[in-house]
Order: structure tokens, then C-alpha cells, then sequence
């Protein structure tokens, strides 16, 4: 006659698959609050990756005009004579330089912000592998310890897409636009002079 799985491995089974839970509910959050945190700072801002420029609510183009990569992030402006002109303006932005959106490089959950959260889930799945595995210690019963080791089996493979992250960070820096960390002096507005272009006013520029 086959033993019972006693309580305590129940116990740990269940608290294993409960920690599994929290871990995966949490990155979802975190990711969560970063998409809405992203929608926020860019509003009604239309990102358009075949040009790598956004469109503001005005019709009008901010084009790249750097790359931070310690934040790794790239920096796009629009052009001061169109945003110092615009009439809705003071519900945009202060800046006499133009409007400016920044856009991580990185997808979740490379980004800092990401990476950070990533880490706390995995390790809250992490312990939820070795919760079975420490109760592997008190030389349970067969029954217990076929639980107790497809328990193990399926947090580690549970834990698995939560940590791939690690061995699988994308680079992708770009190199067409200038490398300038935040604490750096901003370069000189270099639309200020060329605005007055038919092609600048009609058609986004070329890479």
C-alpha cells in the first residue's frame, strides 16, 4: 500500500507553488507600472520606429539628438522655433530649447528599473526551489521524496524564463547618434538654423 504525503511536505509543496506565484505576479506588476510610467512622460507622442523619431500631438517631428550610455537612453528634441511658436506650448513644455522624449533602448526587463525588479522576483523563485529542497534533508519517505523532487523539477523550470534575462542581454547601442551622458553639457540645438527648410518642414530626415 502506497504511504500518504505527509502534511508538512503538502505544506512546503504548496508554499513553493505560492512563492512561484508571487514571483511571477510581481514582475508582471512591475512591468506593469513601467509601461504605464512610459506612456505617462511621453503622453499622446507617437513613437515611429522606421524613421526613429516621435510625433507630437501637432504634427510636428522630434528627431534623436543623443545616446546616454550609462542610462541608455536616446534623447529626441523637437525643434525650438516650432515648439517656441506653438500654441499649445505651455501645456507641453518650459524649455526655450523644445520639447524633448527620451526612449530606452532596452526591453523589459534590460532596463535598469527592469533588471532591478527582475532580480527580486527571481530571487523569490529562487526560494521557492529551495524550500523543497532543504525539506530533501529530513530524508523523507518515497512518497515525500518523489513530491518533494518533482516539487524542485517544476519550480526550476518554472524559474527558468524569470532568470533568462541573465545570459541574454541585448546590446544594441546606436550608433548613429552621439554618445552623451546626463551629466554633460547639451550640445547646441542644431535644428535652430535649419528649420527654414522645405525638406525639414515636409518629409522626416534621412538616416
Amino acid at each position: 500500500m502506497t504511504a500518504a504525503v505527509t502534511t508538512n511536505v503538502l505544506l512546503i509543496c504548496g508554499y513553493s507553488a505560492f512563492l512561484l506565484a508571487v514571483a511571477y505576479g510581481f514582475d508582471w506588476m512591475a512591468r506593469r507600472v513601467a509601461v504605464r510610467a512610459r506612456q505617462w512622460r511621453t503622453g499622446s507622442f507617437r513613437y515611429h520606429a522606421d524613421h526613429d523619431a516621435w510625433i507630437c500631438p501637432q504634427d510636428q517631428w522630434l528627431w534623436p539628438t543623443s545616446f546616454d550610455p550609462e542610462q541608455r537612453i536616446v534623447r529626441y528634441r523637437a525643434k525650438p522655433a516650432v515648439c517656441n511658436a506653438c500654441p499649445v506650448k505651455s501645456g507641453c513644455t518650459t524649455s526655450p530649447h523644445g520639447r524633448e522624449v527620451t526612449r530606452e533602448i532596452d526591453p523589459w526587463p534590460h532596463s535598469e528599473a527592469g533588471r532591478f525588479h527582475r532580480g527580486i522576483a527571481c530571487l523569490v523563485a529562487l526560494i521557492s526551489v529551495f524550500l523543497p529542497v532543504g525539506m530533501l534533508v529530513s530524508r523523507p519517505g518515497p512518497t515525500d521524496l518523489l513530491v518533494l523532487l518533482a516539487t524542485v523539477a517544476v519550480a526550476a523550470l518554472a524559474s527558468v524564463p524569470l532568470a533568462r534575462h541573465l545570459w541574454r542581454t541585448p546590446s544594441g547601442f546606436p550608433e548613429h547618434i552621439p554618445q552623451q551622458a546626463v551629466y554633460e553639457e547639451p550640445p547646441r540645438d542644431r535644428f535652430a538654423t535649419r528649420w527654414g527648410s522645405v525638406r525639414n518642414r515636409t518629409t522626416p530626415r534621412e538616416s
